[in-house]
């Protein structure tokens, strides 16, 4: 780990199990038109360590570090990442994303003219599949107005696109707490630091395929995301975390609304005739039973809506509730 000048990046890769695309990802690192400092890949449990690391040596030489998570879970792995970082920037990637070539020199150029205040930016994206095909493109806002008013009740970045300031990733750590949308809460957190935007231009293409962790635990994540909407408008609120006043909070909050949200998403299957995913998502619901009546009466809302769309609704744990 070296001093940092402003110009330094450092690439950070969390994975786990099995990874069929990562060596289209790094590929895609190597190729870049600005070159990173380290490319850090986390071992969050690889079966297949020494295939992996004889292939960040072939691309990187002694730039390539394949490092032991100091923890558990993502949140963990991206911090362990981020301490053993050098570099001024911290560039995100996922095992299965691939960059553009002149997405860390676009990212930079744009940030080299921006005053301290902004913090880091991120891009649009290209989604494709399994196969590599493009199945669409994202449409997120770029000016900071906008952001700013939308951030509260809807993701506005591709985390793995982003470009962020590792002192500010120090101050403000991932929370393993909030793993299932420890990106959101990160994101939230980091906009009451600085500044964060997005280019306008398509620099990465986000993977999307049924293994992913966000499909297997869907019901969960959205419980996780709407807490980290919910504290987030609470810290607008009162200046300070529920979380930090309450320990333990947020493990019962997502236990209640991860049985709900999984009852929404069973109906939505099941009224799509799939039977697998109203099995799967019925059996999430069933293991997060809560044991709070009032938590049971809201259920028929969560039935109906998405979370974002319940921030105004009180819950049984009154330190989230907006009103």
């Amino acid at each position: 780990m070296t001093l940092s000048n402003r110009n330094s990046v450092d690439v950070i890769i969390p994975a786990r199990g099995s990874t069929p695309w990562l060596e289209l990802s790094l590929t895609s690192i190597a190729l870049q038109s600005f070159q990173a400092s380290d490319i850090i890949l986390i071992d969050d449990g690889l079966p297949h360590v020494n295939s992996i690391k004889e292939l960040g040596q072939k691309l990187f030489g002694h730039r390539f570090r394949l490092l032991k998570n100091e923890g558990q879970g993502i949140s963990a792995a991206l911090n362990t990442g981020i301490r053993q970082s050098g570099a001024h920037w911290i560039a995100r990637m996922d095992a299965d994303d691939i960059a553009h070539p002149n997405r860390f020199k676009m990212q930079l150029d744009f940030l080299s003219h921006q005053s301290l205040v902004v913090i880091g930016c991120g891009t649009q994206v290209r989604f494709i599949n399994t196969k590599g095909m493009v199945l669409g493109h994202s449409h997120l806002p770029t000016a900071w107005s906008q952001i700013r008013e939308r951030i509260t009740e809807r993701t506005c970045f591709v985390h793995s696109s982003l470009l962020m300031k590792r002192e500010d990733l120090l101050a403000t750590p991932y929370r393993p707490s909030m793993d299932g949308a420890e990106d959101v809460d990160l994101i939230l957190r980091l906009a009451e630091r600085g500044k964060i935007t997005n280019l306008d231009t398509r620099l990465l293409d986000y993977r999307l395929h049924p293994t992913q962790e966000s499909f297997r635990a869907r019901a969960r994540h959205t419980a996780v995301q709407e807490l980290a909407f919910r504290l987030a408008l609470t810290r607008r609120r009162t200046n300070s975390d529920p979380l930090e006043r309450t320990p333990g909070l947020d493990s019962e909050y997502i236990r209640s609304r991860t049985f709900l949200t999984a009852l929404r998403y069973a109906k939505i299957y099941l009224g799509g005739l799939d039977l697998s995913g109203f099995g799967q998502t019925a059996l999430v619901g069933l293991k997060s039973l809560p044991t709070s009546w009032s938590s049971l009466c809201i259920a028929w809302l969560i039935f109906r809506k998405a979370g974002a769309a319940l921030l105004q609704q009180s819950t049984p744990f009154t330190e989230l509730n907006i009103r």
